[in-house]
């Protein structure tokens, strides 16, 4: 299969007013966000964010939404809304991103499962999307930590359609000793003071298995950062992967995940945006794919 050279740009954890100015943003083949447009919902918090997406110079951009996006999850709305709320906005909402006026500037809407993903010039990529994370303080989208969302039958993650990209918004959550090594998913604060690894070891299990050339998402703020997964026959290795601001995003350049001994390597993307009670945001990454 002939090679092909993909730029990307990926953020996620805008949280309404931490979308970077898109005339700031280099331009890129796509744009993947990973959820958490908003803090809460809302229509008109709804459409800034595709406002900015949309105005974003890149051919494609794809989004999936967070747990923050409340009103996009139809069954939580059903459950959660106050009286004074409208028992239709999760249609209304969903509706905005069809809109003529985002989708001919690019804009996509990924539901969870595998999608194929098509440049005007013919290069293509397969990306399976899943908004779903470990149910987290009563906010949308969340399954039981028990939960295997993504393996044994019925699963969710297929591994035999040659998936490039997988894009969640919640982060997946290595073993142990992998994990001595992994920051990706670290935040919050254990009783000993340190932080604690908040992915999902299922979501883990997943990427193992279809080991995609990308696996992004947010969710963890503290977490934002990439490091490289390498899967060997008995264990996976960890390692950073260094970046260089520029352009107001984080250049990691040409990335070609393909281990040695021809058994895999996984580009690991935590791109939340907002940082929580510090000064200033986080940036947005942005490099080649060989795919």
């Amino acid at each position: 299969m002939t090679q092909q050279q993909i730029r990307f740009l990926v953020l996620s954890d805008t949280h309404d007013d931490a979308f970077p100015v898109p005339a700031s943003l280099p331009a890129v083949d796509v744009v993947i966000h990973c959820g958490d447009l908003t803090m809460i919902g809302g229509l008109s918090n709804y459409r800034r964010a595709l406002d900015s997406l949309a105005a974003c110079p890149a051919e494609i951009k794809l989004v999936i939404p967070g747990n923050h996006d409340v009103s996009l999850d139809a069954e939580w709305w059903g459950e959660n809304m106050d009286s004074d709320d409208d028992e239709d906005e999760p249609v209304r909402a969903r509706a905005l991103f069809t809109l003529d006026e985002y989708t001919r500037c690019g804009v996509r809407f990924l539901d969870e499962g595998t999608h194929e993903i098509a440049l005007h010039d013919g290069r293509s990529f397969k990306v399976y999307a899943s908004q779903y994370t470990p149910a987290f303080a009563g906010y949308a989208f969340g399954y039981s930590p028990e939960e295997d969302r993504f393996n044994g039958t019925g699963r969710m993650i297929p591994d035999d359609q040659g998936i490039d990209i997988i894009v969640t918004h919640g982060p997946p959550r290595p073993p142990f000793p992998a994990s001595n090594n992994y920051r990706l998913d670290l935040g919050g604060k254990h009783e000993n003071g340190k932080q604690q690894h908040l992915g999902c070891p299922r979501l883990w299990e997943a990427i193992t298995r279809v080991r995609p050339k990308m696996h992004c998402f947010g969710h963890i703020h503290e977490g934002h950062g990439v490091q490289m997964a390498t899967f060997h026959s008995t264990r996976t290795t960890i390692t950073d992967v260094e970046a260089v601001e520029r352009e107001g995003v984080l250049n990691i350049g040409t990335v070609a995940p393909a281990a040695a001994n021809g058994e895999g390597m996984t580009l690991l993307v935590n791109a939340a945006i907002l940082r929580h009670g510090e000064e200033g945001n986080n940036k947005p990454w942005v490099m080649n794919m060989v795919l």
